[in-house]
């Protein structure tokens, strides 16, 4: 039996998915991963997701830098996110 407190996969995804949406990014459901990217990057303005990461990583999130973003993944949880910083 498992604890009550547990948090399931689309709990942990779905709180920093609703952080995101909050902060004025926006969330695309791809078929490999999540894409949440911030529609203010197509002006050429790069928002800087600090809530967002310190967030994810409170949270048990592992953040990989790639060339335009992060890639985000938990081990509770199936799908990956990027997240995109730039158009």
């Amino acid at each position: 039996m498992q604890p009550a407190y547990l948090r399931t996969d689309w709990s942990v995804l779905s709180c920093l998915l609703r952080l995101a949406q909050r902060e004025g990014w926006g969330v695309e459901f791809r078929e490999d991963h999540i894409l949440v990217s911030n529609r203010r990057a197509e002006e050429g303005v790069i928002v800087l997701p600090a809530a967002l990461m310190r967030h994810a990583r409170s949270s048990g999130w592992r953040a990989n830098r790639m060339r335009d973003g992060y890639m985000l993944r938990h081990p509770a949880v199936r799908q990956s996110i990027s997240l995109q910083l730039e158009a």
